[in-house]
């Protein structure tokens, strides 16, 4: 499922109240991700603690933290 240009801005304002911060929202690959600081991203989970299509950690690639959730 392909979210919109505009859904993704909405996501993207959304948990930015969230987690207090601005954040880089992707969609991968039928995950919408969320990469900011450790804080934002346990802010996130904790809002989505008991979806269990939510998840959190960091990216050793990107060099980051995450917060992903399937959609």
């Amino acid at each position: 499922m392909n979210i919109t240009e505009a859904g993704i801005e909405r996501v993207k304002r959304d948990w930015a109240l969230t987690a207090k911060e601005s954040l880089d929202v992707r969609q991968i690959s039928g995950a919408i991700y969320a990469f900011g600081s450790e804080l934002a991203t346990l802010r996130l989970m904790k809002m989505y603690r008991h979806n269990a299509k939510a998840t959190c950690g960091y990216s050793v690639n990107l060099q980051t933290f995450y917060f992903a959730l399937e959609v």
